[in-house]
């Protein structure tokens, strides 16, 4: 019963947010998620929801991540593509590796140098949706944001090859960079090959929907994120890829255009907006709930200092933001010592 009622509450509470929203329009809307969580987590602190990451991830972040692989501009790919994949190969093992450095120096008890290094690769890599969020509030120079978006959909990857890796060299006391290079090449391109098949199977099916009606192809269409994590996590590949690949195919300068699919356009735009609002809404309404679960009992505990643990997690976030900010500086002093150009015209004519 007590389920229920919180799911009944969160839809409730998802409602509220819109209105307060159009109200006070100057409130980020995420925000106001945040707080229903937060306020959420106070009321029905005695019901217990265990929600399974892998569900998650294929429930929640795959649809949004597909969504926003279908609005991207592929062609801000391969305009900036080396700072895009500078960003999401080196740059996030280099943040897990000083991150969890950092973290095991820092937090009051000792743990293992590879989970501290599981931490550092869970933080790394930018987030796609909590990014198009802020985006939404704030205005970032459009070459920025649109850096920013592929990378947060691309670099799941290597945040995750990285995390298991960290895990299983906790378990087993064993790591191999060899191993880790190469299981992070196969994920990468096995995920891209998935995405690109099943792109391609649905537009064959599409072909024949053709000739019926446009609600086959809207649940086509619904279901294809979906079938794509489940079969590249089934093969072992990122399915997180997988998924942004084929949001990316599906991308309507990549396809066919015909009056069928700007019927199939009309209705699923209205559909995947309904959608979004509510993904990204579960996402920080859960989130501020979580964070009720985590902080209460530390902020209420005499085992250790509030002002430490907040010292701490202002210390770890100004290391993301400098490792972050000195890998992009390295990039673009390389980049201008090779073109022996200024750190500014670099970035302008080699759109790099």
């Amino acid at each position: 019963m007590e389920e229920t009622i919180l799911i009944v509450s969160f839809l409730l509470f998802l409602i509220l947010s819109n209105v307060i929203n159009r109200i006070f329009p100057k409130l980020p809307l995420p925000f106001i998620q945040l707080v229903f969580g937060i306020l959420s987590g106070l009321v029905f602190h005695k019901s217990q929801v265990h929600i399974d990451p892998e569900l998650f991830l294929a429930f929640v972040i795959a649809p949004l991540n597909f969504r926003e692989g279908q609005e991207s501009d592929i062609g801000s790919f391969i305009k900036y593509r080396a700072i895009i994949l500078y960003l999401i190969l080196p740059t996030v093992f280099l943040t897990a590796i000083v991150v969890g450095y950092v973290a095991g120096h820092l937090l009051p008890v000792s743990l293992p140098l590879a989970a501290c290094f599981a931490l550092g690769a869970a933080l790394g890599p930018t987030d796609a949706v909590a990014f198009i969020s802020i985006a939404k509030r704030f205005q970032f120079p459009k070459r920025a944001e649109n850096i920013l978006k592929l990378e947060g959909l691309l670099n799941d990857a290597s945040g995750l090859v990285s995390f298991q890796f960290a895990l299983t060299a906790l378990v087993t006391g064993y790591f191999s960079l060899a191993k880790a290079s190469l299981k992070l090449a196969l994920a990468i391109m096995g995920g891209f090959l998935i995405g690109l098949l099943f792109a391609f199977l649905m537009r064959l099916c599409l072909t024949v929907l053709e000739k019926f009606d446009v609600t086959g192809a809207l649940l086509l269409e619904l279901t294809l994120p979906f079938v794509a994590y489940f079969v590249a996590d089934l093969l072992g590949f990122s399915a997180i890829i997988a998924v942004v690949v084929a949001g990316v195919m599906q991308a309507n300068r990549l396809k066919k255009v015909t009056l069928f699919d700007a019927q199939v356009d009309r209705v699923t735009s209205v559909i995947w907006e309904t959608l979004n609002f509510i993904l990204n809404g579960l996402v920080f309404l859960i989130f501020g709930r979580e964070l009720t679960r985590i902080i209460g009992p530390l902020l209420t505990s005499n085992a250790y200092s509030n002002f430490d643990l907040i010292s701490i997690v202002v210390l770890v976030t100004c290391t993301l933001f400098l490792v972050r900010f000195l890998a992009v500086s390295c990039f673009y002093a390389w980049r201008s010592f090779k073109y022996h150009k200024s750190f500014k015209s670099i970035g302008e004519r080699f759109n790099c």
